[in-house]
């Protein structure tokens, strides 16, 4: 079975297992779906052509153009209390463009597309709805939320490497009801994830992705950052 199969079926399977969980104890559970879209961080790129498993060129960019695209996310939340667990699913894509480079070697292309899927296990907390007093929370379906989750990111770069590589997500959320089952969702998240390396073992021309240093981040290579906003809604499965 290869890694991206066995990969989704422990996603799969761990889903499976928290929905069967929240049922039997008839927990506050809900599932959830959102749309918006994904504002990436600054990246570089780095061109290399191999031959023979050899390196023979490697045009580094001093200037990429990352496109704000739209990101999808579904979703399924348990809470006990004030505290919650929640499991996620993202997909979305990143397109760079080459605008600027190092040196006046030039490759044969310049724009790259990565498709991203994202699957993170969260701790929530609620808190207060903003802007409202503390006797108007106590007495309002209103709420907030704080995520801080870890997961797994698949990246594939077009002339690069497909790879699964570990990433980091904070969230905050505001939550309003509809109706007694159904919510609305405005989100706010950041996910940090590493670097894909390039193919080393193959003739021709592929690609590195990294993101840019900053000084929030947990190593070297974890500077791919995202920053996106989303309108989601929440189905209470057990009222």
């Amino acid at each position: 079975m290869s890694k991206f199969k066995k990969n989704t079926f422990v996603s799969t399977l761990l889903v499976l297992i928290f929905i069967l969980f929240a049922e039997s104890t008839y927990a506050q559970f809900s599932i959830g779906s959102s749309y918006g879209i994904q504002i990436p961080g600054r990246q570089d790129l780095k061109f290399r052509r191999y031959q023979d498993g050899i390196l023979e060129e490697n045009i580094k960019t001093t200037e990429v153009h990352s496109s704000v695209t739209p990101i999808f996310n579904i979703n399924a939340t348990y809470y006990f209390k004030k505290y919650g667990v929640r499991l996620d699913y993202y997909g979305w894509e990143h397109i760079s463009e080459a605008n600027e480079f190092l040196t006046n070697e030039l490759p044969p292309f310049y724009r790259i597309e990565q498709g991203r899927e994202a699957f993170f296990f969260s701790v929530l907390r609620k808190y207060r709805f903003p802007f409202l007093g503390k006797d108007s929370n106590q007495s309002s379906e209103k709420y907030s939320f704080l995520g801080i989750g870890i997961g797994e990111t698949l990246t594939e770069v077009e002339q690069g490497r497909t790879q699964w590589r570990a990433a980091f997500k904070l969230s905050y959320s505001l939550s309003l009801p509809i109706t007694k089952r159904v919510r609305a969702l405005l989100e706010f998240n950041y996910l940090l994830t590493r670097d894909i390396d390039t193919l080393a073992n193959k003739n021709g021309w592929f690609v590195d992705t990294s993101g840019r240093w900053f000084p929030f981040r947990f190593g070297p290579h974890w500077d791919t950052r995202y920053y996106t906003f989303q309108l989601g809604l929440q189905w209470n499965l057990f009222n």
